[in-house]
């Protein structure tokens, strides 16, 4: 019972915020540029960045429920019978490590949803979308996913290493933005090409333009995905052989797999979908082997989501 409901707790959180990391990068380092170079890209991106909003307040949403189960599953874990339910919430919530990071996270989604709800323009009275200028809003959002991140940390595997601990804090931020820079902005793009009405010749333009951006992006952080992965797994585990010899490494060593097959299409589409992004043809390549990405991304989300309580060797 808690083993199934920690796993489904962990999964939606670490699901909300690669997603919710995704839609601040497409908004702060994708659509700028993107905007830039294309004729009217503003109105070309004004879909997109519409549904942009939507989706990262349903990922905020979503990062709330997460955050409730959190402390349901704590209670649920450390009930005391023989004491009233109050006195275990707030020893949890006051007299832990655990439950002071708990509700600073809890401020930092209070935060981000009070950001989303009231500080992003929608258009103008005419109906025109807002600019594609990263305003402070954006900005705010971006130092706040930082926080989140650090909030997922500081409560995770990494506040347990024996030693250098908060080198094994810091790559685990970098691990978590890098995977959301990679594969939640992969996902806003995949995901806003199938939406709207029938697909014109600059609608095929602007998803080019915008996965040429993504290549760029999803290079640097593939890398710092993998040197931030190692030194967390160098942390974690005490020799090699624990990879297959206990629980914990066998997971470690699916998600390694997984994220290996991730990195094969990658360079697939790379290789041969960017070049012709552009085109139609591109365009469909791009979406097919981009969907497959996705699909294994949440395969790894799974996988993290059971990494993360398990008892590490």
């Amino acid at each position: 019972m808690i083993w199934f409901l920690t796993t489904i707790q962990q999964g939606i959180l670490f699901a909300a915020t690669i997603f919710f990391i995704g839609c601040v990068t497409w908004r702060t380092l994708i659509a700028p540029d993107v905007a830039g170079t294309l004729e009217d890209g503003r109105f070309r991106l004004g879909r997109t960045q519409a549904l942009v909003v939507r989706w990262a307040r349903r990922s905020c949403a979503a990062l709330i429920l997460a955050w409730n189960m959190r402390l349901l599953v704590q209670v649920i874990a450390f009930r005391d019978p023989f004491a009233p339910i109050w006195d275990d919430i707030s020893l949890l919530l006051f007299q832990t490590v655990w439950g002071k990071i708990w509700m600073l996270q809890g401020v930092v989604i209070a935060l981000i949803a009070s950001t989303l709800t009231w500080g992003l323009p929608t258009g103008n009275e005419s109906g025109e979308p807002p600019p594609m200028q990263v305003t402070p809003a954006w900005v705010l959002l971006s130092g706040l996913t930082i926080a989140l991140t650090s909030t997922l940390a500081m409560s995770g595997h990494a506040m347990g290493a024996d030693s250098w601990r908060w080198i094994a804090v810091s790559a685990d931020v970098l691990h978590t933005l890098s995977a959301g820079i990679w594969m939640g902005s992969l996902a806003v793009i995949i995901g806003a090409s199938h939406q709207g009405p029938k697909r014109t010749a600059s609608d095929t333009q602007a998803f080019g333009a915008q996965i040429q951006r993504f290549s760029t992006l999803a290079l640097r952080a593939g890398l710092a995905v993998v040197l931030m992965g190692v030194v967390l797994t160098w942390t974690h585990l005490s020799s090699p052989s624990d990879l297959w010899m206990t629980g914990y490494g066998r997971v470690l060593s699916s998600k390694v797999i997984v994220v290996t097959l991730i990195f094969g299409l990658g360079f697939w589409n790379w290789r041969k979908g960017v070049p012709i992004s552009e085109s139609e043809s591109g365009m469909r390549m791009i979406q097919r082997r981009g969907s497959w990405e996705l699909i294994l991304a949440a395969g790894v989300i799974f996988l993290t989501a059971i990494l993360v309580h398990s008892v590490k060797p």
